[in-house]
């Protein structure tokens, strides 16, 4: 059960994500647009991955990086 629900809440649509990081929806889409935090899917159905919003908070270098070196791997 518990995994079930961690796997539910693993993808973060923009209003869970900005309630998770405590900043609006407008702060994150203006972060989307610059390419400056990691998002995943088409621009329509644009979903955050809570771990990797836990790695931006901390160090969002390292979470640009890693969201960049997934990508390559794609």
């Amino acid at each position: 059960m518990i995994g079930r629900l961690e796997e539910e809440t693993k993808w973060l649509t923009y209003a869970q994500a900005a309630s998770y990081t405590g900043w609006s929806v407008a702060y994150l889409q203006n972060l989307v647009s610059a390419g400056r935090i990691p998002v995943y899917g088409r621009p329509r159905v644009r979903r955050f991955r809570r771990d990797m919003l836990d790695v931006f908070l901390t160090n969002p270098d390292m979470a640009m990086r890693k969201f960049r070196a997934e990508k390559e791997r794609a």
